[in-house]
């Protein structure tokens, strides 16, 4: 699944790029139970003159130690990518692969391990995925960007955009050609809004998380007793 692309792209390219990241952000503990939309929004003018865009949006359930993220889909492509994993398509040498609509299940033990697993519902499977495959499904990496949408620990090297009002602290990076504004929401702990752009208006990537509802059961609860495998059970 890719359903983390846009961040770990977006925070890659501008803040972290630049911004050595802490081992460790702040406890988890310190973040309250979270349940957010995010929408994604990325815009590009090519050399051709031609403009690219696309939108979408993941689901995020944080609770301390555990972040499941999960693409937003309409129902008829949901039903879809149901009907594929009911016959056994989902296999990533398939000509009809397609995991982006699989959820990731991140979990963090005590120590700062992190293990990642795709869901796969239809088969009820929870696969594994090692370190070297953590960019084929979507996941950058680094569990602070994970958990918090990005890394607290980077905020004290941005430049505070004046005082925190209404429960959000803004902060802005320069960094060559390109402007990364950051609004941090300080009693939800995580990023309310990130955005990139560039000085000539041809490249823009944004965020933005807004609070949903709780789900009657957390997907974890469900899935924790699904068959389990390894990343490398769906390669030919």
């Amino acid at each position: 699944m890719s359903a983390s692309v846009a961040l770990k792209t977006l925070l890659a390219a501008a803040t972290l790029a630049a911004l050595p990241l802490a081992a460790s952000a702040a406890g988890d503990a310190e973040a309250p139970d979270q349940n957010l939309r995010i929408q994604h929004h990325v815009m590009s003018i090519g050399k051709d003159g031609v403009q690219r865009e696309s939108r979408y949006a993941d689901l995020m359930f944080r609770r301390a130690g555990t972040v499941w993220i999960e693409r937003e889909l309409p129902p008829a492509l949901r039903a879809d990518h149901d009907h594929e994993a009911s016959e056994a398509k989902v296999h990533i040498g398939h000509s009809h692969a397609d995991n982006t609509a699989a959820p990731l299940w991140l979990s963090r033990d005590p120590a700062g391990k992190v293990l990642v697993n795709m869901v796969l519902r239809q088969q009820r499977k929870l696969i594994e995925v090692d370190k070297a495959n953590y960019g084929n499904v979507g996941y950058g990496g680094s569990w602070a960007n994970a958990y918090w949408l990005v890394d607290p620990a980077s905020l004290p090297r941005m430049k505070s955009l004046g005082t925190a009002g209404k429960g959000v602290q803004r902060y802005e990076l320069q960094q060559g050609e390109s402007t990364l504004r950051i609004e941090w929401d300080t009693v939800g702990r995580y990023a309310r809004r990130i955005e990139q752009r560039n000085e000539h208006g041809t490249s823009l990537n944004v965020m933005t998380a807004s609070s949903i509802p709780a789900p009657k059961t957390l997907p974890w609860k469900t899935a924790d007793s699904y068959e389990r495998g390894e990343y490398s059970d769906l390669l030919d």
